[in-house]
């Protein structure tokens, strides 16, 4: 419903493949109140975020009034800092963790809140101006098709942001939660983005988070001939001062 804003919350609760039903074993209960602690969300609120924006601003990208995929949104917290910052006009989100799920919901911010698998996306191709992924591919197995399913959710110049640790993070992760399925996958930040070039996602930037231990990246999709910052510029850019009628002023 593009142009439109989502008032309720909807939650599909008929998930359609059998990775979803083994979601509750594959992200161990320690691994979930790291991702749902306080201190992560500080660092999403204060450190995280602030940098997307940052490198959205830097070329000219206004999420405004588009429609917007929180990708594997946990508990529903990235679901918020989206709506309350970028100020999509339609918020799809999804986990594959069905208790997550329902704590999303119960916070009420407007969304279609769905149960689902990033490698098996039961959504329509070209379907999103920017898809959010915030530290989810390393839990999966499959990480490589779950790049393949965000790349082809998004529409042709829509962006990816998305943030993931490096092999080192996931070390001290591991001694943190014990061993753990969702954890043995892993990559590093350079199969990450050789990955996502495969898929037709040309980074526009790349920047250190954490000291190093995670990358945070912004990408474009279908990069070609015309290069990544005209295609990202001109699909989804922030109007041009000349633009503007007088009285009118571009959004901080």
């Amino acid at each position: 419903m593009p142009g439109t804003r989502v008032r309720n919350c909807t939650v599909d609760k008929k998930p359609r493949n059998t990775n979803q039903q083994q979601a509750p074993e594959a992200i161990g209960k320690t691994e979930l109140r790291l991702m749902n602690s306080r201190g992560r969300e500080l660092l999403l609120k204060y450190w995280d975020f602030p940098l997307f924006a940052s490198a959205l601003r830097r070329h000219g990208i206004s999420l405004a009034d588009k429609s917007v995929l929180d990708a594997g949104c946990g508990s529903g917290y990235t679901l918020t800092l989206i709506w309350e910052r970028f100020h999509p006009a339609v918020l799809t989100a999804f986990d594959i963790v069905p208790s997550q799920v329902e704590l999303a919901k119960a916070r009420g911010t407007p969304a279609t809140v769905l149960v689902a698998d990033i490698t098996s996306l039961q959504l329509p191709s070209e379907a999103f101006d920017a898809v959010f992924v915030c530290g989810v591919l390393h839990h999966c197995r499959e990480w490589r098709r779950g790049i393949a399913e965000v790349a082809r959710v998004l529409k042709s110049g829509g962006v990816l942001l998305i943030e993931e640790p490096d092999r080192a993070h996931l070390r001290f992760e591991r001694k943190l939660a014990g061993h753990s399925p969702a954890l043995d996958a892993g990559f590093s930040l350079e199969a990450l983005r050789s990955e996502m070039r495969r898929s037709g996602l040309g980074v526009l930037t790349h920047r250190p988070l954490y000291f190093g231990l995670f990358g945070s990246f912004v990408c474009v999709k279908g990069v070609g001939a015309v290069g990544e910052y005209y295609t990202a510029r001109h699909l989804l850019r922030s109007p041009a001062e000349s633009e503007f009628v007088a009285g009118q002023h571009a959004p901080a």
